[in-house]
Formats: C-alpha cells, sequence, structure tokens
C-alpha cells in the first residue's frame, strides 16, 4: 500500500480546481483501506478545507468500519455527497465466513455518525448474494440491515447494488469451489470466453443460484431502472425479515487466518 502526500494530492486538485472543476472520486480500491491510514485521511481532508475549496463534492469508496466521528465531520464539510461500501452481507455470520473482517455493528454506529454529522445525500450498499452457506436465514437477516440502513439515512437514499462475486485464483472462495467441486483444479481462469467457465466464475451456485436468477429477472421486468431495490421488496415479499439483532450477533473473529474471497 502506498499514500500519495496529502499535500500532492491537494495540489493535484487545485489545478483541476482552478480549471472550473467542482466534483471529484477517489478512485482508490477503498478510501482509508485500513485504520492504521486514518490519520492520512484526516491529514487530506483537513488540508482541503485549508486550501480553501469550499465549494466541491468528491465521493468514493469507502469502507465504513474504519471512520470516527472526527473523520465524518472533515467528510460532510469537505463536500462529501455520495459514497459506496460493500458489506457483501447483512449478515455477521457470513462476513466472517467470507473473512471480510469487519463488523456489521460498527458500520451501522459510524453510518449514524455520518448522518449525525450532516450527511443528506446518497448511499450505494453493494450486495453479493449466494456467498458460501447462504441460506434464507441470512437474507432475511440481510434484508434487515439493509432496511436498518434505510432507518439512517432514508430510505430514498440508500441503493443497494447487487452483485456476483466474479471468483478469483488464489483465494478462498476458489478454495472452497474446488472442495464443493464447483471447479476442478487446474482449470483455466482466463477462459472467460468458455461459457461453462465464465458461469462458474460468476459466483451464484446451486441450491440457491436459480432461486437468486429467477428473483433478478423479476426484479428486471418490474423495474429495470431500480434493480437493486426490486431485488430487496422481493425478497422480503418471498421471506420476511429477520430481527436485526440476528443479523448482527454471529462471532466476528474467524479462526482462519484472513485471506481475499474474490471481487464483486
Amino acid at each position: 500500500m502506498r499514500i500519495n502526500p496529502a499535500e500532492e494530492v491537494v495540489k493535484e486538485m487545485r489545478q483541476l480546481y482552478d480549471r472550473g472543476i467542482r466534483n471529484f472520486w477517489f478512485t482508490d480500491a477503498q478510501f482509508i483501506p485500513a485504520r492504521r491510514f486514518m490519520d492520512d485521511a484526516v491529514e487530506l481532508l483537513q488540508k482541503i478545507l485549508d486550501a480553501g475549496m469550499t465549494d466541491i463534492h468528491w465521493a468514493a469508496y469507502i469502507r465504513a468500519d474504519n471512520l470516527t466521528p472526527e473523520l465524518c465531520d472533515l467528510m460532510v464539510k469537505t463536500g462529501m455527497n455520495y459514497f459506496e461500501i460493500g458489506i457483501t452481507s447483512g449478515s455477521q455470520e457470513l462476513v466472517r465466513k467470507m473473512r471480510m473482517g469487519y463488523n456489521l455493528r460498527t458500520v451501522l454506529q459510524n453510518c449514524r455518525d455520518l448522518k449525525a454529522a450532516g450527511f443528506n445525500d446518497l448511499v450505494s450498499v453493494n450486495y453479493s448474494f449466494n456467498v458460501i452457506d447462504e441460506t434464507f436465514e441470512t437474507i432475511r437477516q440481510t434484508i434487515a440491515y439493509h432496511r436498518e440502513l434505510e432507518q439512517i439515512f432514508g430510505a430514498d437514499k440508500v441503493e443497494p447494488a447487487i452483485f456476483f462475486i466474479g471468483l478469483q485464483p488464489h483465494t478462498h472462495l476458489e478454495e472452497h469451489a474446488f472442495k464443493n467441486n464447483v471447479l476442478k483444479p487446474g482449470y483455466d481462469p482466463l477462459a472467460i470466453h468458455l461459457p461453462w467457465v465464465a458461469k462458474k466464475l460468476l459466483w451464484n451456485p446451486e441450491p440457491l443460484g436459480s432461486f437468486f436468477g429467477e428473483v433478478c429477472l423479476e426484479a428486471w421486468q418490474r423495474n429495470e431502472n431500480d434493480f437493486g431495490r426490486e431485488v430487496m421488496r422481493i425478497l422480503e415479499e418471498r421471506l420476511g425479515v429477520a430481527p436485526l439483532e440476528e443479523a448482527l450477533s454471529a462471532p466476528i473473529a474467524s479462526p482462519e487466518p484472513k485471506t481475499l474471497t474474490g471481487v464483486s
């Protein structure tokens, strides 16, 4: 991980600002990828304020468990008006099994801190259904978690983005695929032009694969312009909603070493 000096980032922003640019997207894989970089984020946002660029808006893909009230305040003051978070699942049990390494309860609290700091804009929440050991109960937990995010920000402000994970080599998910005979060792991960390989690399195995395929098709037919919300509506219509505490109560830590699972 390499961090660009804050003054260099602000200098580049200032060059664009002086040419009329007012909207910025930080293209890092994650804004604040780990707690050890939180001071760098604070420094960057403070220098943006000090540079006098008070009429800008910016957005980023953030890891929402790495926030503090101070960061939330600076994010709002510097003009953050959109952010994406990828939580994969609203079930802490599945977050642990996928070795994502974050606490869903902490994410909710940090989102409340953002709202308290004055954030009133759009949030995109990335969900990857049918991950390892997904069940109807964990789906109900994800729905409960999403509804809580809507309670925090407003239902019209929270946009669910539905993904299926793309399986990558040398990951925990690939190991799981080998053990469950979804893939065989020696397959070519670059052979995406072969439909039988590409289908398996886009992770949506049975027994829930057909169910999610049907739900996604129905959502698209109902309203292709609001696909994510339609998926959530259909899932809730069919399965109901779990109590929120069920979604949050599973252990957070995993006994296995953390490795990448794949990407959306």
